[in-house]
């Protein structure tokens, strides 16, 4: 279940999944100044006090701030369906990967 959605100034979408299989935090923010945004990935599972970042997203230069903001819902989307389903938070990752790969609308890379 999608728990929280917030939008915050400067461009940036946080998201918290809980799951029965695992609980992450999604973030879309900018890479810094001049930068446009990437999504990361956190297991929040042990709690908001202690995050593990898990992998990241890194967009194709072609796709827009404005469309990767929008993209953002999307991939909160599919993190909680694959969740529901009883996915890890790993596989739910690499199902999206693959897809966004396949869309050429980014590249996902796993931390851990």
């Amino acid at each position: 279940m999608v728990t929280s959605n917030v939008r915050h100034q400067f461009g940036r979408r946080v998201a918290t999944v809980a799951t029965k299989t695992f609980n992450c935090l999604i973030r879309t923010a900018k890479d810094g100044l001049l930068r446009k945004q990437s999504v990361e990935f956190f297991d929040i599972s042990d709690g908001m006090a202690s995050p593990r970042r898990v992998a990241r997203l890194s967009y194709n230069d072609s796709i827009s701030s404005q469309q990767r903001l929008d993209l953002h819902d999307r991939i909160v989307t599919s993190i909680d369906a694959s969740g529901t389903k009883g996915l890890t938070l790993q596989e739910s990752l690499q199902q999206l990967f693959d897809s966004l790969k396949r869309e050429l609308v980014g590249l996902g890379t796993f931390l851990v």
